[in-house]
């Protein structure tokens, strides 16, 4: 069972990190790359450009000139967005990288006036911890 988290504040811990960046639609390729990485099956062109479309924006987090983190905004109402389809490359796991992409998103999220929201499953304690550090709450 999933839980949803809210917050219409950033907590100290969501502090800026110069390897993320926002991701274009002509960032297809680096997206595939980083899909690879992470074992995952690969995503048509067309439902990449198609996210793009309906307001889902990604970004990732890069070591090396390489994705090795990501996150993305759902625009799923006029007062709320997600965090959401947080994944690292498990090479690149325990150094924080979920809680930065995160923040990241967490901060364009509140920059725009919108109450942030994020879920994970109950048994997720490492995604549940980085949700809790950010200040989320349970809704």
């Amino acid at each position: 069972m999933e839980i949803l988290y809210y917050t219409k504040e950033a907590a100290d811990d969501a502090v800026p990190c110069r390897d993320i960046r926002w991701l274009s639609v002509g960032d297809y390729a680096v997206f595939l790359e980083h899909l690879e990485l992470c074992g995952q099956r690969i995503l048509e062109e067309s439902e990449w450009k198609s996210a793009y479309r309906e307001g889902t924006v990604y970004c990732g987090l890069f070591e090396d000139g390489r994705m090795v983190a990501r996150a993305c905004v759902e625009k799923y109402s006029s007062n709320a967005w997600e965090i959401a389809d947080v994944r690292t490359a498990r090479p690149y796991r325990d150094k924080g990288y979920a809680g930065l992409v995160c923040g990241f998103v967490l901060r364009y999220i509140l920059n725009h006036g919108k109450t942030a929201t994020i879920r994970t499953e109950e048994d997720n304690e490492i995604m549940k911890k980085v949700i809790g550090k950010l200040g989320f709450s349970v809704l």
